[in-house]
């Protein structure tokens, strides 16, 4: 497991794609791409503009409570069956580093029983080139990370300091 430590979770406060709040220009970057959505506001976010991810990631919480009734319904109702996984909060367990890569292929559904918030980084290292891993940025919008070896890299380099 690995432990993400505040100077670490204080730079991914920085979005590491582009930040977007207009859903015309959301949909365009997806358009035609495969989108990992990680977060429950985010993949209802999704839904609602009528992008289905490839595979989406959440937790029935959102900052740190839980889900409105309404809207974990609208989650079940579309994921009855995710895959569980572990990740204690403040981390990045071992399973979905080393399942990312499988996960991002199969698509589906993952809910994490802890934080998800995290497993973005995993997801982005498990997503091939030209994949979109989108997360949401709390009160500012969705950031969308158009995968590449660059941002691979980056979330290596912050990962080895960790």
């Amino acid at each position: 497991m690995v432990t993400i430590p505040e100077r670490i979770r204080g730079k991914l406060k920085t979005p590491l794609g582009a930040l977007e709040g207009d859903p015309e220009r959301i949909a365009g970057i997806c358009s035609g791409k495969r989108v990992i959505a990680v977060g429950d506001i985010c993949v209802l976010k999704m839904l609602e503009l009528g992008i289905v991810p490839h595979l989406a990631v959440f937790d029935f919480l959102s900052k740190r409570a839980p889900l409105d009734q309404k809207l974990k319904a609208k989650l079940v109702a579309r994921y009855p069956d995710p895959t569980l996984y572990q990740n204690p909060q403040g981390t990045l367990s071992d399973r979905i580093i080393h399942d990312a890569k499988d996960l991002v292929e199969k698509g589906g559904a993952i809910l994490i029983e802890g934080e998800e918030d995290l497993t973005a980084l995993a997801f982005m290292l498990g997503a091939k080139d030209g994949d979109i891993v989108a997360y949401g940025q709390p009160d500012a919008g969705l950031v969308l990370v158009a995968i590449d070896d660059k941002i691979k890299n980056k979330i290596r380099r912050l990962l080895s300091s960790a």
